[in-house]
């Protein structure tokens, strides 16, 4: 069915809710999640297993987002021109299939080249969804006959807006749960399946859009409107450019387009630069609302997310408390907030979006307090000019170290010392004397008569020696290799154990979960293992010799186990302190940030709608969108400048600049005129009208 068939039948005629609708809203809903199922694990994919730094991996991920944001703008004028939507949302859909083909097998450890695919694919994904999202919603909304089916129209856009929220809430739970709790191929996760799914998911999409082709009703292309107002503004500046004198009764360089366009096309190419300025304040609002899928996401790795006798929080599942806050707040503002503020003359939109950016700089500030709070559980790595000295004690009794130059040290009984910052060039020796004090505990140990040992430290090293006993006499050893203090990327505990033992030791937790090491007298320590988060008992050969052994998110852990005297003694020790702070104490700026989202996001839409030309809207709606990927170009540029070593200092960075934009924001809104309005009845709406408000509301998808 042609565009004039379907529009040429008689107003009075009634018709069925169209069923090429389910076959659009179900492509939504499946690209959706396949996007956001990529998008929301990429930033731990990125770090833990192709090995960038987290700057880098967050520039990625914000090159990925700004393709997503600038692309509508393209996908919007190649669905206008010859290609026509159905063809363009075609062999968009074609390309984000594509990238999320590509991603599974990239993930897998057959490839050599895992980080290019993966890029690749990721890219691949970014740009077919990015050309798809101004257009499927049009393509939904011209399903419809107008104005018979206005009201059909508006519930379609309500299950449209349903489909494209749900997509990425069930992402955001799933896709974590996937990547973590399932293993293959010999790794501690399953990246390919966790990309796989959402493959398969944008797969069944595309099979649903094309079954559907025989029921859509294909608009016939249009020129672009949005290619016609380029060429009056550029063929504009050229003639003011190029011209000697200014022209008399000329109100606006616009004008000297006269002798070409339409004077219809130049009224509404002034008001849309007139709204355009409005812009301006956006690209820093996205550059910090966006880092949800970063930065954010980095924090609350470091972060404790067990939930006790219950599950585990993983960090990336945080990004689904945002979509899932926007649904719960929209009733929340619009019945009790917004009357509420209009109370106190708060009424226009200018005034929400100031409020908006305000409430996005607190949830900076408050993210820079909860960084502040978290940072002294980070591990101190051995910097330059510095090494790291760790003396366990395991023996009984307390233990007399004396060094020249550091003085005198009592370490307990199954304690330790530990010299984080020492200051080391290459190498430095330390001669220690050891005396151990009268106790009971020790009577059978001796200390050989003038015992003297040199202790070597390296320069951006950290080793550690034991206290123990060799035949009866007290003695220092060095602990093979160097210690790695870092923590697991994962952010599970991770431990050691430090033994004189032959045979299997069983760490127990209270959820059933066992850990067993096997234990040789020739090596004396074992390898870091990850564990986790739960309370231990540690048996050796069925003998209990600790229970109720804390073991936390994000600790180092050294487990000393010394046999003295036919007894087994152990201790634990803390080489780097577990996460202070629960992921749930970021919900206050994740909470702040859904309400800035609203306050400052929709409202731009509405206030897109109601002040820019009717022929243009859809036109502003695609610039709102490029303006938004300018946002993620801020975020690249912040992060490739290195400014900051410190977390929270870059979350107080964004909050100041955010602080600044609310400033500019308030002085253009001041300045800004708002359109006078002419109030139109229901009934002298022609037809090309609502269309006109139709495609105005499809492109607001752009940036839902």
């Amino acid at each position: 069915m042609t565009a004039e068939e379907h529009t040429v039948r008689s107003a009075q005629e009634t018709f069925p809710y169209p069923k090429s609708t389910f076959f659009i809203n179900s492509h939504a809903l499946c690209q959706r999640y396949s996007f956001y199922g990529v998008c929301y694990i990429a930033a731990l994919y990125l770090r833990d297993n192709l090995k960038y730094t987290e700057g880098t991996a967050t520039q990625i991920l914000h090159v990925v987002y700004f393709l997503l944001s600038a692309l509508p703008i393209i996908g919007g004028t190649l669905a206008d021109s010859n290609i026509g939507m159905y063809k363009a949302i075609i062999a968009s859909t074609f390309i984000h299939l594509i990238g999320n083909t590509i991603l599974p097998f990239a993930s897998t450890p057959w490839l050599i080249t895992l980080r290019e695919f993966s890029l690749l694919g990721m890219f691949l994904t970014a740009i077919g969804a990015g050309l798809l999202r101004p257009i499927l919603s049009t393509f939904g909304g011209e399903q419809f006959v107008l104005p018979q089916q206005a009201k059909q129209l508006a519930t379609y856009f309500s299950i449209f807006y349903f489909s494209c929220q749900v997509g990425p809430v069930f992402a955001a739970i799933t896709s974590p749960i996937i990547r973590r709790d399932v293993k293959c191929f010999g790794q501690k996760s399953c990246y390919p399946l966790a990309f796989g799914i959402p493959a398969i998911v944008m797969a069944i999409g595309f099979v649903l859009l094309v079954c559907g082709r025989r029921r859509y009703t294909v608009p016939q292309s249009e020129e672009s409107i949005l290619l016609n107002m380029l060429k009056c503004i550029f063929y504009a500046l050229r003639r003011r450019i190029s011209s000697n004198k200014p022209r008399k009764n000329v109100s606006h360089w616009l004008e000297y387009a006269g002798d070409k366009f339409d004077p219809e096309l130049l009224t509404n190419a002034k008001d849309v630069l007139n709204v355009l300025v409005m812009y301006i304040p956006t690209p820093m609002f996205f550059a910090l609302h966006d880092q949800v899928i970063s930065s954010w996401v980095y924090q609350a790795s470091k972060m404790d997310g067990v939930v006790p006798n219950w599950f585990t929080i993983q960090a990336d599942q945080m990004n689904s408390f945002n979509p899932i806050c926007c649904m719960l707040f929209i009733p929340l503002l619009e019945l009790v907030i917004y009357p509420a503020l209009a109370k106190v003359g708060i009424k226009r939109p200018l005034q929400y979006i100031t409020i908006g950016a305000l409430l996005c700089a607190s949830s900076f500030v408050l993210a820079a307090y909860v960084e502040y709070k978290q940072e002294p559980c980070y591990a101190q790595l051995p910097s330059p000019g510095q090494g790291q000295l760790r003396i366990f004690n395991g023996l009984p009794c307390p233990v007399d170290i004396n060094f020249p130059d550091k003085n005198n040290h009592v370490i307990p009984a199954h304690g330790d010392l530990q010299w984080t910052d020492l200051h080391v060039q290459n190498t430095r020796k330390l001669n220690t004397k050891l005396a151990l004090n009268e106790d009971f505990a020790c009577r059978n140990i001796i200390v050989a008569k003038n015992w003297m040992q040199e202790l070597s430290i390296f320069e951006e090293k950290s080793v550690s020696y034991i206290l123990t006993v060799l035949n009866a006499t007290a003695d220092i050893q060095r602990i093979p290799g160097y210690d790695d203090v870092s923590k697991s990327q994962s952010n599970v505990p991770v431990l050691r154990v430090i033994h004189n033992l032959e045979g299997n030791l069983v760490l127990k937790n209270q959820y059933g979960g066992e850990f067993v090491l096997k234990l040789s007298l020739s090596d004396p320590v074992t390898s870091m293992i990850e564990v986790d988060s739960a309370s231990y008992e540690v048996v050796y050969e069925n003998e209990i010799i600790l229970s109720d052994l804390p073991i936390k998110s994000g600790g180092v852990y050294t487990l000393v186990l010394q046999k003295i005297d036919s007894k087994i003694t152990g201790s634990i020790h803390i080489i780097t302190p577990p996460a202070t702070l629960h992921m749930l104490w970021m919900l206050p700026q994740t909470i702040i940030l859904a309400f800035a989202e609203l306050m400052f996001q929709i409202t731009y839409l509405s206030f897109i709608f109601t002040e820019a030309p009717e022929k243009m809207k859809c036109i502003m709606s695609s610039l709102f969108s490029l303006s938004m990927a300018f946002g993620s170009v801020i975020v690249v540029l912040i992060t490739r400048a290195g400014l900051f070593h410190r977390q929270s200092l870059e979350f107080l960075f964004y909050a100041g600049l955010m602080l600044l934009d609310v400033i500019l924001l308030i002085l253009l809104s001041v300045r800004y005129k708002y359109r006078n309005f002419r109030p139109i009845k229901n009934d002298e709406m022609s037809k090309k009208e609502l269309e006109s408000d139709m495609k105005a509301v499809t492109c607001d998808e752009t940036v839902a």
